[in-house]
């Protein structure tokens, strides 16, 4: 210890250089966190902001180097010289981290419309085909009957009395291997793993196409990605399938054609509507091919082990499709017809656009550039079949934003989370401009301008994930599981739910029946509630805070009830509070009894 001491204390710069380093972590950790508040005695200590951190890490390491100097030069031109030895390394913790973050930050909540839909499905699938028997919609009497007793993620099937998933099959099949090894739990594990994969198979794929360097930094950018962290806290569908894309892109590239197909045919189970990208991997598996061996056969041959396993994937989709939705060319969605729009081109391409530039900024452009671009020498790792041609990658992101062009528009930004699967390739098409630039500054100053340029791009990227609320969605989520707890708590067994939003966790985590009222007719709720206690049956109003205006603009004029004039019986989750109504409780009020809110604010992430 003295020695090391002694050696650290001739050699200051290197202090000076550690807490450089120190600064930048912090900042990371700041940008992750939105802030860190440290209580010591009488000194508190509150960072909210990470860019000073990040310019006295900078300043700090840049002092260092320059007092270290020649010894320090010495210590930069060697860093870039081994940049490709330690390039793995680097995309591995990347790939880590980005595992702890899909872990640690996860929702773990099967809430909304879309994470309801996947792990009530994978839960179904664990028990045979994932159809529903709801007993109840043989005698209500208002039309849509089946439609109403549908929650979000879900619609009638093509039996009388049954519902079935609305979304692909692809994933709920991934997280049912995953509950059928670690129990119910384990369904939180696969966007987490998927993450890392997708983030891993960057590098790779980086590797092939320039080298090493640029595929790490490619993997890093990557994982701060802010569509990225969005949707690897959540469990959907869009980081595994593109992780799956990835697989199947690389899979062409090193010259193993059936796990390209079995790749691509998951995929497509997963995200069906970007079907068409299997044709750009397989052109890419025939021209690998014919590459390497100058034959048609071989071509053949490698088309025909990539084609088998996706089309056994596709077919297997066609026939649920049939079993569950009357026609193999249907989907949980509907008609394609009503999905696709020309009209929807010019919104969609002014949104999409806009969204990217905002989060990911103008540097991912540098890709679309890449085949125009003179490109450096590129070096092969050891017993690499191909490197991926620029054209492949191109090919890809034009026929991911061509399948979603037509698309229905969305306002929010995270639908940008439609063109995941193109933004890995954008990236690994654009970094290797940064080696290039880095590569022709002087020699002690290659290493340092490399990992400045992807490490300010990652921080913005995480600084702007963090501002767009990716590390707060455990606690927005929290709500779903607040008030299906609640449900299963305090409502009697014959409770019969009347909601939209909380549709699905009512069921998963309240164990109670819902009935949507958006599919109720707007003089139909006065009927619906008698029915249900003449049924013997408890009827509650659960609503989102934000619902209640729908509520009461759908019903008010035709039902007293409609108008919510009396308090919830009980009001919980927080910052998004959902609010329990009780109709019977109106009259009590109205005769000048008092009506307590039970209120259970707690933002408890549920069940991990």
């Amino acid at each position: 210890m003295p020695d090391c001491f002694s050696r650290w204390s001739r050699r200051p710069w290197r202090v000076i250089a550690a807490a450089g380093l120190c600064a930048l972590g912090l900042a990371a950790a700041v940008a992750a966190t939105g802030g860190v508040d440290w209580l010591a005695g009488p000194l508190r200590i509150r960072i909210h902001q990470p860019w000073r951190l990040v310019g006295s890490g900078l300043a700090l390491i840049g002092l260092a180097f320059w007092l270290g100097g020649e010894e320090s030069r010495s210590l930069l031109v060697r860093a870039w010289d081994f940049r490709e030895r330690r390039a793995g390394w680097i995309a591995a913790a990347a790939a880590m981290a980005t595992l702890l973050v899909g872990v640690v930050a996860g929702t773990g909540v099967a809430g909304s419309a879309d994470s309801y839909g996947y792990v009530s499905q994978a839960l179904l699938w664990l028990k045979g085909l994932p159809v529903q028997a709801e007993t109840l919609a043989a005698s209500v009497p208002w039309p849509l009957a089946e439609w109403s007793l549908s929650p979000l993620g879900y619609r009638p099937g093509v039996e009388t009395g049954v519902i079935v998933p609305t979304y692909p099959p692809g994933l709920p099949l991934v997280m049912a291997v995953f509950a059928g090894v670690g129990g119910p739990g384990a369904v939180y594990w696969v966007v987490p793993l998927s993450g890392a994969l997708a983030v891993w198979l960057t590098y790779v794929l980086g590797r092939r196409y320039a080298d090493a360097a640029s595929g790490a930094a490619a993997a890093l950018l990557l994982a701060a990605s802010p569509v990225f962290l969005y949707q690897l806290v959540q469990p959907m569908s869009d980081v595994p399938v593109t992780a799956w894309w990835l697989l199947s892109l690389w899979g062409a590239a090193a010259g193993l054609p059936v796990v390209a197909g079995a790749a691509a045919g998951v995929a497509v189970l997963t995200r069906p509507n970007l079907a068409p990208l299997a044709a750009v991997i397989m052109a890419a598996v025939l021209a690998h091919a014919y590459s390497q061996h100058r034959m048609s056969g071989a071509a053949l041959r490698a088309a025909g082990a990539f084609a088998l396993p996706l089309a056994a994937a596709v077919g297997f989709l066609l026939w649920l499709n049939a079993r569950l939705y009357g026609s193999p060319f249907m989907s949980g969605y509907g008609a394609a017809s009503g999905l696709f729009a020309f009209g929807n081109v010019a919104v969609n391409a002014g949104r999409y656009t806009r969204w990217l530039l905002e989060t990911q900024t103008p540097v991912v452009l540098i890709g679309a550039a890449a085949p125009f671009a003179r490109h450096a020498a590129r070096r092969r790792t050891k017993g690499a079949a191909s490197p991926l041609p620029a054209w492949v990658g191109l090919a890809a992101v034009a026929v991911v934003v061509a399948c979603y062009l037509p698309y229905s528009p969305f306002e929010e930004w995270w639908y940008l989370r439609f063109l995941l699967p193109a933004i890995p390739i954008l990236l690994i098409l654009t970094t290797p401009t940064f080696v290039r630039v880095a590569a022709a500054a002087p020699a002690a100053a290659r290493a340092p301008l490399l990992a400045a340029g992807v490490g300010l791009l990652a921080s913005y990227y995480v600084v702007t994930a963090s501002e767009r609320s990716v590390f707060e969605l455990h606690r927005l989520e929290s709500r779903y599981v607040a008030a299906g707890g609640f449900a299963s708590r305090e409502l009697p067994a014959s409770a019969v739910l009347l909601s939209v939003q909380e549709s699905g966790p009512l069921r998963m985590y309240g164990g109670r029946t819902t009935v949507r009222f958006d599919y109720l007719e707007p003089d139909g709720l006065e009927a619906a509630v008698q029915f249900l206690e003449r049924a013997g049956s408890r009827p509650y109003f659960v609503l989102e805070a934000w619902e209640e205006t729908q509520f009461r603009e759908r019903f008010a004029r035709s039902s007293p009830l409609g108008l919510l004039d009396w308090p919830p019986m009980a009001e919980v989750g927080r910052p998004v509070k959902v609010r329990f109504y009780d109709p019977r409780d109106r009259q009590r009020f109205l005769a000048g009894e008092p009506v307590t809110t039970a209120r259970d604010l707690r933002d408890d992430r549920g069940p991990r």
